[in-house]
């Protein structure tokens, strides 16, 4: 069995910083990567992603725009050395990758479709040199940042996936998104195949551990010592400490760097890799089973919300799309923005600053103003939904 120690999320070279987590609670927020428009044509952009509200103690915002503002006092974005971009940019988006199904920080949204997959082409050939293919497994991992004492940070595994089938072709990836809902996943596009000399998208099994009743893809609900891969939280995080069956039986690392501690474990420097490869063993697979007894009532449980207002959105939606016809002068709005318009109304619902008013007041505008800084596309989705609704 292949197993792979893949990084995604924010680090010191894209995104800026770590992601944030409670050191107290171990509950995380996972900040997928910044990229540009034109890369991917990815669909998501973070002020879309809901997130619970102060999920994080100290961290406000409702959506993760606002949450990456109140973590780090500032709008701006490191996208890779000396560049960077707004967050809110219309040109900036999420690299929502790997997609393991709703987290747990974030609020469902129909309209920012969240599926179940995992793509990859800088190490796709990496991968594929060394057989990473059905049956083999993913535990993410990414840096994670004290909210409550900067000093204390380290790579936690937060997510997993057990490969079902590796992808490699678009018309694969078509036959599969709704199966796996991967319509806004990044790597399925057109676009991602043919700019790309091997672009793998690889889909989840229905079981991990199926007698224990572990999913084949999903998050752990938090972050505790048992995901921590790091030696030290405080210093030189990228050292790992390992049980001794990873002993010099990892790719991408930092080979010369290995030592054995002598208790069970040993520990070695990595490198900038993405996927860090190993063949479990015998023991390696005990160890991986006891990984996850050890978080068997760590493992986060999505339960859809079926909301009373789903034939109202989709009345709005059908509105949005076709109001170009509706009405005269009206310009056609892409997909994209049609499912922004219903993210921002039911964002303003359920803040409790939208409550089915039949006009715009100055009230409801000063609310809406002090919430948001684009307040003015907040006040144009209520105008649309009271056209759709009343006109």
């Amino acid at each position: 069995m292949k197993l792979v120690l893949s990084r995604k999320g924010f680090d010191s070279g894209s995104g800026g910083c770590f992601s944030p987590y409670s050191y107290d609670t171990g509950k995380y927020i996972w900040f997928p990567i910044p990229e540009k428009v034109n890369r991917y044509s990815n669909h998501i952009q973070y002020r879309d992603i809901l997130v619970k509200n102060e999920y994080i103690c100290g961290l406000k915002g409702c959506n993760l725009s606002e949450v990456y503002n109140s973590l780090k006092g500032t709008d701006r974005v490191k996208l890779r050395k000396n560049e960077y971009a707004y967050i809110n940019n219309d040109e900036l988006f999420a690299h929502f990758d790997p997609m393991l199904g709703i987290p747990p920080w974030i609020e469902e949204n129909e309209n920012c479709k969240i599926g179940k997959g995992f793509g990859q082409f800088n190490a796709a050939p990496h991968l594929r040199k060394h057989n990473v293919n059905e049956g083999s497994i993913f535990l993410f991992f990414g840096g994670f940042q004290s909210t409550s004492n900067k000093k204390i940070s380290g790579h936690y595994i937060y997510g997993w996936l057990k490969v079902k089938k590796r992808i490699e072709t678009y018309k694969e990836c078509k036959e599969l998104l709704e199966e796996y809902h991967l319509h806004h996943h990044p790597h399925i596009t057109e676009a991602a195949f043919t700019r790309n000399q091997k672009n793998f998208i690889f889909v989840p099994d229905q079981w991990l551990f199926e007698d224990l009743k572990i999913p084949g893809c999903g998050y752990f609900t938090t972050l505790n010592n048992h995901l921590l891969l790091s030696n030290s939280k405080e210093s030189n995080i990228a050292t790992w400490k390992l049980p001794n069956l990873f002993y010099k039986n990892l790719t991408q690392v930092h080979q010369k760097t290995w030592q054995n501690t002598l208790d069970g474990f040993c520990t070695v420097k990595t490198g900038i890799g993405q996927e860090f490869v190993t063949q479990l063993s015998e023991k390696g697979e005990e160890w991986l089973r006891d990984l996850f007894l050890k978080n068997q009532n760590n493992i986060y449980r999505h339960e859809t919300v079926v909301s009373n207002r789903k034939v109202d959105f989709l009345d709005f939606k059908e509105y949005l799309s076709q109001k170009h016809i509706l009405k005269k002068g009206e310009r056609k709005l892409k997909p994209i923005s049609v499912e922004q318009y219903i993210n921002r109304l039911e964002n303003m619902r359920r803040l409790g600053i939208y409550k089915e008013e039949k006009q715009i007041d100055s009230i409801l505008v000063g609310k809406i103003q002090e919430q948001y800084k684009d307040w003015k596309t907040y006040v144009k989705t209520i105008e649309h939904y009271l056209s759709s609704k009343y006109n």
